[in-house]
């Protein structure tokens, strides 16, 4: 029988203690293999919490934690909210100006960051944030004048009396459950971070929910690859602490290794990830050559058939066949014991939904926001069809409404509302933010459209904020189009746009590998930032009509009219995606005001 999760981080930390002796991280880092064992992390976090209490940090005192998945995050982490702190979690990538905004509304008293470079960083603005008293750089020693290095703190914590070690006792038995745990601002893809607030009992509550419903135990190894900062890997990383599992740190360079040599039980990535191991798998075998390429690619074919569930017998017969002499070598290539994967922090492409169910691997489907700790829905491994998100969680409620707030009826679409234990208390210093998406009786607005079926699966069909309105008063959610759009072998990220214009229109991202094996190079024209070439965009041009059918769930008025072709991709790195890869449309429809304007400028 499954213990109880706790409610509060100080009693998640003693149930940690009673697997002392196994080791919970086998990296300190995605690329440093230094096993630590959940006993040596409690120690850790006990010398590191005394320091903070040395140093005057209790209870709701905000602190910043600026960096990437280590061992050291999660120390830091787990040594704050043990006393009551809270903690103010930001990728290390984020830009001066963003990491500034959040530390000074925040009022953040200290901040943790990754290097001496982001420690400069901070410095050079920290007459701008008046409440910051403290730079502690993640290292053993630093270099920068006016910060601390993390190994001294633990250092001095290591060295502390009964005094300090009572105070941390007492500092731990006065946490509550309604206690805040921690500030996450949002990445905002239409609009400046707002700092959601989240308790220890919504968290932990979710961690609860996610455990009962996806049966984690202590023999599941978790593979981490998304960013600590943001809540959908927190909470896996919460779940294998909490379930005495092990978590082992990876990076996107090494997915594919580590999934053959770790050998995980669960791996949770977003869409986009799904997406590259799906279209690495494709596109392998369009480079192999004769019989073995001829069944792999019939063998990926009939995955997506029968993975969709529409097969009939003869797909499901002709399919097993190819499964044993083909598909098997591509399962083997996940490690061969994976039973949990997981999809979410966006939208998962139908056609990599299907043929990944259909390849034989575990994927379920989530769905849930920061606001919501993260988790609101996840597809059951015994429901596991594609499409859907999913049931709502034990404790979880879930209704799709109409404009003037009544409930829709069974497979209706309209704005989901969510009510739960893991909804937010609100976002922080922001009355007015939250006065608009969280009722007095918790119920939360999620501003995504979708609906609840017959067998209350929820749907989830567009982003209301996102909406096109053409000029004819068409509305067209531009996500579904776009995940139409990048079924083409030839196109890797595509955006949509159109807003108040005669018909729609996209900004392109190619495969080029796959391109260059259909046009070559030397027909491609590269100017201003685009990829020219008639060539290339009669071949687009002949995708874009091939899958914008009515067949493929399209209406005529989200035929694409005009598209433009990026040379570089969108990425975090350049600030045109999300940590968990979603487009920042508010960003690049800035970036690329001119490329926009001249799609709709009748000139086409």
């Amino acid at each position: 029988m499954v213990p109880p999760t706790p409610t509060t981080f100080p009693a998640l930390l003693r149930e940690a203690r009673t697997h002392s002796e196994r080791t919970f991280l086998p990296r300190r880092r995605a690329n440093l293999a230094e096993p630590v064992t959940f006993g040596a992390l409690a120690a850790d976090v006990d010398r590191l919490a005394m320091a903070l209490l040395e140093l005057g940090i209790g209870r709701g005192d905000r602190v910043g934690l600026i960096a990437e998945n280590r061992y050291e995050w999660l120390l830091i982490d787990l040594a704050l909210v043990g006393i009551g702190a809270v903690d103010v979690p930001r990728g290390s990538d984020t830009s001066p100006a963003e990491l500034q905004f959040i530390l000074r509304h925040s009022g953040c008293r200290m901040t943790f960051v990754e290097d001496d470079k982001t420690a400069q960083e901070v410095l050079a603005v920290k007459d701008q944030l008046p409440q910051l008293e403290r730079i502690v750089v993640m290292q053993d020693r630093t270099g920068v004048l006016g910060a601390l290095a993390l190994g001294e703190l633990v250092q001095r914590g290591a060295a502390a009396g009964k005094e300090l070690a009572d105070r941390l006792l007492a500092a731990r038995d006065a946490v509550q459950p309604d206690d805040l745990l921690t500030i996450v601002y949002t990445s905002g893809t239409t609009a400046d971070p707002k700092g959601v607030m989240l308790t220890h009992r919504s968290v932990l509550e979710n961690v609860r929910m996610v455990r009962d419903v996806l049966h984690i135990t202590p023999a599941d190894s978790f593979l981490s690859v998304l960013p600590a900062w943001h809540m959908y890997e927190r909470i896996m990383d919460y779940l294998a602490l909490a379930a005495g599992g092990q978590l082992v740190y990876t990076d996107r360079r090494r997915i594919k290794d580590d999934l053959l040599g770790v050998k995980p039980t669960v791996f949770a990535a977003v869409p986009r990830i799904w997406e590259m191991l799906h279209d690495g798998i494709v596109g392998h075998s369009l480079k192999l050559e004769g019989l073995s390429g001829k069944m792999l690619r019939s063998g990926l074919r009939l995955s997506r058939i029968v993975g969709s569930g529409k097969g009939h017998l003869g797909h499901r017969l002709m399919h097993a066949v190819l499964r044993l002499i083909v598909l098997r070598k591509v399962m083997a290539k996940f490690g061969g014991r994976l039973r949990l994967c997981v999809s979410g922090g966006g939208a998962l492409p139908r056609h990599v939904d299907e043929t990944m169910l259909g390849i034989g691997l575990p994927l379920l489907n989530g769905y849930g926001l920061t606001e919501t700790s993260p988790v609101a829905t996840i597809r059951l491994p015994s429901k596991n069809q594609p499409g859907h998100i999913g049931p709502p969680l034990p404790d979880t409620r879930i209704e799709a409404r109409q404009p003037d707030g009544t409930r829709c009826e069974v497979e209706k679409t309209g704005v989901l509302w969510i009510r739960g234990p893991q909804v937010m208390r609100g976002y922080y210093e922001n009355p007015r933010k939250t006065a608009e998406v969280l009722t007095d009786d918790g119920w939360f607005n999620s501003g995504d459209l979708g609906h609840v079926d017959r067998h209350g699966n929820v749907w989830i069909t567009g982003r209301a904020k996102d909406t096109i309105v053409l000029a004819g008063g068409e509305n067209v959610e531009p996500e579904p189009v776009e995940t139409v759009i990048k079924t083409s072998p030839f196109i890797q990220q595509a955006m949509c746009l159109g807003q108040d214009q005669k018909g729609l229109g996209a900004i392109l991202v190619p495969d080029l590998e796959a391109l260059e094996r259909r046009v070559p190079r030397e027909q491609w024209d590269l100017r201003d930032d685009l990829l020219h070439g008639s060539a290339v965009h009669k071949l687009l041009r002949s995708e874009l009509d091939r899958l914008i059918t009515r067949e493929n769930g399209c209406r005529p008025t989200e035929r694409i009219t005009t598209f433009r072709v990026l040379c570089e991709p969108m990425t975090p790195e350049n600030g045109l995606l999300t940590h968990t890869l979603k487009v920042r449309r508010h960003i690049a429809a800035d970036r690329f005001a001119r490329i926009i304007a001249s799609m709709f400028d009748g000139k086409d």
